[in-house]
């Protein structure tokens, strides 16, 4: 039999815990301060812990055979869930902040120079920063795109077809791309060709020293492609006085001017519509390009070369 009591419209059982607040007034109660534990005998920090370094471990350590974990694995490892339902694991984990996520492919650079080529990198940087008029750094890499457009995801209304991203037959022309970006002022210097071989390469560092006539020490970072170290391109630099530095190889994300190509893609070569023109979509890249030609602080701040302090109080 339930009752309703005080001003609330509330209902509870005589002699609940509920009605305890107002029949000893003046008494302190924690509410739920008598409920067991979700995670017994542990904390939710502890089970949060104890659930994270489980995962990051193979579930063969474990003598599970297979290659990913699934919930009944992980109620059958923990002794505190192993009498909840699938379901009630899901929950537990859902609550202590872990979800299903989409794997990352990584490679680590077998390069047994790594750290030294790295630490030739960093004093490069560190030289172009304290010496502004006597060294300048650059970071160099290539770009392929094609003239049909890159299908991503694009904003439609919920419940309608997808978006068209129109094409068309025929042969699939690439268009390739050398660049360098300046690593403290953010200016870009490309070519742009249907090729890029020594021979182009030849002139790029041409055009490099041309942009940088009074620069005694004008470092390049460059990564492992074979063509960039030909005879014919390494007499090149060594001819217009380029300083040559080689990322480690397989390490990809040492060299920020990736991120200005993932950049370009997002603004210009994802769902284009100049499938049938490819001009047209050669000069929306070279218009891109250019606003990068005079140096651009928020480029740096994209590509991970300035923080946001130093750029919202210098600007751009």
């Amino acid at each position: 039999m339930g009752c309703t009591g005080g001003e609330g419209n509330g209902r509870w059982r005589r002699g609940s815990t509920a009605t305890w607040p107002r029949a000893w007034p003046g008494w302190r109660f924690v509410q739920g301060g008598g409920a067991s534990r979700l995670f017994p005998p542990l904390t939710a920090t502890e089970a949060g812990e104890a659930v994270a370094h489980l995962l990051h471990q193979s579930p063969r350590q474990y003598g599970i055979d297979v290659t990913r974990w699934r919930l009944a694995d992980v109620g059958q490892v923990l002794s505190w869930l192993t009498r909840r339902s699938l379901p009630g694991i899901y929950k537990v984990l859902k609550r202590l902040g872990f979800s299903r996520k989409q794997a990352q492919a990584f490679i680590r650079s077998p390069d047994t120079a790594y750290a030294l080529k790295w630490r030739a990198i960093l004093a490069a940087y560190q030289d172009a920063v304290e010496h502004p008029e006597q060294a300048v750094l650059l970071f160099g890499d290539e770009l392929t795109y094609w003239r049909r457009p890159v299908v991503r995801a694009v904003h439609q209304r919920r419940g309608q077809k997808q978006r068209r991203v129109v094409n068309r037959p025929g042969a699939n022309t690439q268009t390739r791309i050398v660049a360098v970006v300046n690593a403290c002022t953010g200016q870009v210097t490309y070519r742009q060709r249907s090729r890029v071989g020594r021979f182009e390469l030849v002139a790029f560092y041409e055009q490099l020293r041309q942009d940088y006539p009074a620069v005694p020490r004008l470092y390049l970072v460059m990564d492992n492609w074979p063509t960039h170290k030909h005879p014919l391109v390494l007499e090149a630099a060594q001819h217009h006085a380029l300083r040559l530095l080689f990322l480690p190889t397989y390490a990809s994300w040492l060299n920020p001017i990736e991120k200005l190509w993932r950049w370009l893609r997002q603004d210009v070569l994802h769902c284009h519509p100049f499938a049938d023109d490819l001009d047209h979509l050669r000069q929306a890249v070279t218009r891109w390009l250019d606003r990068f030609r005079s140096g651009s602080r928020h480029l740096l701040f994209f590509i991970g070369l300035l923080s946001r302090d130093d750029l919202n109080q210098y600007g751009d």
